[in-house]
């Protein structure tokens, strides 16, 4: 059936206002996404928190992002002359900060705090580094992987945590050392800037990145010694001299294919309409959504609890609990008492208690106190027996020939110089 030129010009201008109307929203939702890049040099006597303000910066806002910052780096480490910018955004709630990078001027250390794409350059090197990790122990089944020994040594700059992590190694593992030393009695808290460390690492074949096998700290005229350990059962520990470990647990995602609708920190209750401080994280997800457990433990408690609705209750160390809360059922089979492994389903996403919609309610517990879960690193104490601390010794030993054998060959080097 012939068409008429009227009805043909009205589709061609339906069409053209689609594509107008779509172009203007691919424009414009890069602008909405940037942010406002402000950049400021330290004055004398100035702090982070007049910094902030006088971006424009509220107070409150201004005293959460000095929190996170001094997460990173010494707060007294900041002098006259870095540089600090920030990335901010305009909300309804007025100026925001949503990232910010500091830059020292005296020897161009960048500190990134979620740094727009700074973020996923540090999950990219996680993830790969837990490949290489999962790639080693299938490929080495040794107590030690074999490849090409490196022994660096640096001075303390920030913090021994961003140092190590600075040389590639994982966030996990450099929270496990830093806890370890920090129990040390005989150790200055924190270590000072300029304290000798020295790093053995071996750069296995077909690996990214070298695997840190011993950490020495100089301190006082003394040493402390660390070694890193992976167990029968394929778990990492950090063992000192006298086979007392610490287990670095990690915690995995509840839920999968979520996103959070109410985070760590203070909010306005959806239904009490007053001021609480959210002391747990929302994951608003579909009713049913399978709920997995965050760790290996036992489960502690599970049924009715008030306004947590149905509720799992785990226990995975002395101290440390996990609680999954406006649950709509609970795994066929769970009963107290019960041994689950991580990523094991405990229940299913409903919204049974106080709640205003389906989504876990997810606390993390840590010596009666409950943490921030996005946040939380979680170190067990271990001591190594039989079999176990018989294969650390053999690590140990492997360790000092290594060592040997590069003092050896730097002597050679500095005898054929000379």
């Amino acid at each position: 059936m012939p068409v008429s030129l009227e009805v043909l010009l009205m589709r061609c201008s339906r069409v053209s206002v689609i594509v107008l109307l779509l172009g203007s929203f691919l424009l414009i939702a890069p602008a909405a996404q940037a942010c406002n890049i402000r950049s400021s040099t330290v004055r004398s006597g100035e702090n982070l928190g007049q910094l902030f303000g006088h971006w424009g910066v509220g107070r409150s806002d201004a005293f959460v992002w000095g929190r996170k910052v001094s997460r990173r780096m010494r707060l007294s480490t900041l002098h006259p002359g870095d540089r600090v910018e920030g990335c901010l955004k305009h909300t309804r709630h007025g100026l925001r900060l949503r990232g910010v990078r500091i830059v020292h001027a005296h020897h161009r250390g960048v500190i990134n705090v979620d740094w727009p794409g700074a973020w996923r350059r540090q999950l990219a090197r996680s993830r790969q580094a837990h490949l290489d990790d999962v790639k080693w122990k299938s490929a080495v089944p040794a107590v030690i992987p074999s490849g090409q020994p490196k022994l660096l040594s640096f001075m303390v700059a920030h913090s021994l945590t961003v140092d190590l992590e600075d040389h590639h190694v994982k966030p996990l593992m450099a929270d496990a050392i830093r806890d370890w030393l920090h129990h040390d009695s005989h150790l200055s808290q924190p270590l000072p800037a300029g304290t000798l460390v020295q790093a053995l690492f071996i750069q296995p074949a077909g690996i990214a990145l070298p695997v840190l096998v011993r950490i020495l700290v100089y301190d006082a005229g003394q040493e402390h010694t660390l070694y890193r350990f992976i167990d029968t059962h394929g778990r990492m520990l950090i063992v000192d001299t006298h086979g007392e470990a610490m287990l670095p647990m990690l915690v995995r995602p509840a839920v999968s294919f979520s996103r959070i609708s109410s985070g760590w920190g203070w909010r306005i209750h959806p239904i009490l309409h007053r001021p609480e401080f959210h002391k747990g994280i929302d994951y608003a997800a579909p009713m049913g959504t399978p709920v997995k457990a965050v760790a290996d433990g036992w489960v502690r408690y599970y049924g009715w609890h008030g306004n947590y609705g149905r509720m799992v209750e785990l226990q995975h160390a002395p101290g440390f609990d996990s609680r999954y809360g406006h649950l709509l059922r609970y795994a066929r089979g769970l009963h107290d008492g019960e041994f689950v492994h991580a990523g094991q389903v405990i229940g299913y996403v409903g919204s049974t208690g106080l709640s205003t919609g389906p989504h876990l309610y997810l606390e993390l517990w840590l010596n009666d106190h409950r943490v921030d879960p996005i946040r939380a690193h979680v170190i067990q104490p271990v001591q190594l027996h039989g079999a176990e601390l018989k294969r650390f010794e053999q690590v140990r030993s492997h360790v000092r020939r290594l060592l040997d054998a590069e003092a050896s060959i730097a002597d050679k080097t500095k005898a054929a110089s000379d």
